[in-house]
């Protein structure tokens, strides 16, 4: 048994080495020398800091380092096909890591050590045509979207069907070598339990917007089956290439696993349901002491909160959350994954994260508000502020939003179930924002 290295690279930029020893099986992580004395150089993650070279607790290191590039890999049935392909154990994360990590979320390349950085790697483009992309779409019973021409063609995390593609003058291609994926692809999910889903999450990432908080600006591609189409943010133009830029999910910024990504990390069963150890409201808060500025993150984490609950996201989880990781700390990204949840009634809406000590969001009331402020050092009196404001937004921007030409009329029936389940919604947090201030708790 021997010890298995991938180096990291950012651009072209050596970043540091991955290794995982088989026989122990602990995973390190070494920063390079001339990337730990940089001056513009960032972490990985705040738990995997450059200062700390000595990696004087190997076994927790190891743990750190697993969770943080476990967080990289697909999930679910996207995971099942990569590792299929690749005939590998869906528990080899090393060897998942060697196959996928050229191209993965964030600025990292994972590549072995004998092979040459990325920056000079032969750039090769392969089309797509909407004729082919539909075709595949309707495949996908039978065939994996994630798998092209026999390779799998991206690392993102997440259950839904995606496909990483490269877009230049409206045409869609693969492509490797210094042209990174630019957007994602996201069809219409396979399973009749979530119709429209491309038409609800667009809206609802226009509707966030217009409330104030920063989102990707998705567009829908018809093929005519509907495709929603999100820009990259951990992508940039740069001239004629395309630079990587470096995030984290809130499981990665806490050193959680993707098996926390919910705060009942055991489910909802009698005898685990009171284990609450994976990302709550409260968690994703200390995560302010990383950032940039913690006021600017604080008021950015309690907005994406309040545009949740509005929607009704129940599965706002601790993987729909992300950061950049820059120089001197975090800033939050912009969001995504935005989904009404609750107007689907054949799925579960419990929340994710728990309001004060509340999962179920028709249930929530101000006295959780309040906890939550409470929990997450926030004032009342801004939060109620706060409510206030997004619900008047929302109220000043939904009818031009529900307006738009772009949808069908079936979309436009899910879209009108949308609107009304948001003010009513509001409503609510209309009647919490004039208790908040004033509720007693313990």
């Amino acid at each position: 048994m021997t010890a298995h290295h991938l180096n990291a690279w950012v651009g072209a930029q050596p970043m540091g080495t991955l290794s995982y020893d088989d026989k122990t099986g602990l995973f390190a992580f070494q920063y390079a020398p001339a990337w730990a004395d940089a001056s513009a150089s960032f972490p990985l993650s705040p738990a995997l800091p450059i200062s700390q070279q000595d990696q004087a607790n190997a076994q927790h290191h190891s743990v750190s380092v697993r969770r943080f590039f476990e967080n990289l890999l697909p999930e679910g049935k996207a995971l099942d096909d990569a590792a299929a392909t690749h005939r590998l154990s869906k528990a080899n994360l090393y060897g998942l890591l060697l196959a996928l990590g050229r191209e993965s979320t964030g600025a990292i390349s994972l590549l072995p050590v004998t092979t040459q950085h990325p920056e000079q790697a032969p750039n090769s483009s392969r089309e797509i045509s909407p004729q082919e992309l539909s075709e595949r779409i309707r495949n996908r019973p039978h065939q994996p979207f994630n798998v092209w021409d026999g390779r799998v063609r991206m690392s993102i995390a997440g259950y839904q069907d995606k496909l990483a593609v490269y877009i230049n003058d409206n045409r869609l291609y693969l492509v490797e070598g210094r042209l990174a994926s630019t957007h994602i692809l996201k069809p219409e999910p396979l399973s009749s339990n979530l119709p429209n889903l491309v038409a609800n999450e667009h809206f609802c990432l226009k509707l966030a917007a217009s409330l104030g908080l920063p989102t990707i600006d998705a567009t829908i591609l018809r093929t005519p089956d509907p495709v929603l189409i999100v820009p990259r943010f951990d992508r940039r133009r740069v001239t004629n290439q395309i630079e990587r830029l470096h995030v984290i999910d809130a499981c990665q910024a806490l050193d959680l696993g993707v098996s926390h990504k919910y705060e009942r990390n055991f489910g909802i069963g009698r005898d685990v349901a009171h284990i609450r150890d994976g990302v709550s409201i409260e968690r994703l808060f200390s995560i302010a002491r990383h950032a940039l500025s913690g006021a600017a993150m604080r008021l950015g984490l309690l907005r994406w909160i309040l545009v949740q609950y509005l929607i009704g996201n129940s599965d706002a989880h601790g993987k729909n959350i992300s950061f950049f990781v820059e120089p001197g700390g975090l800033r939050l990204a912009p969001s995504y994954d935005l989904v009404a949840v609750c107007i689907y009634p054949q799925v579960d809406h419990e929340l994710a994260m728990a309001i004060g000590d509340e999962f179920n969001i028709s249930q929530v009331r101000a006295f959780d508000w309040a906890e939550l402020t409470d929990q997450s050092g926030l004032q009342r009196r801004l939060v109620a502020r706060e409510m206030r404001r997004i619900t008047r937004a929302l109220r000043k921007a939904l009818p031009e939003l529900q307006a738009w030409t772009g949808y069908t009329s079936e979309e436009q029936s899910r879209i009108a179930d949308i609107a009304a389940f948001v003010l009513t919604q509001a409503a609510k947090l209309d009647d919490i924002a004039k208790d908040l201030p004033d509720v007693l708790t313990d």
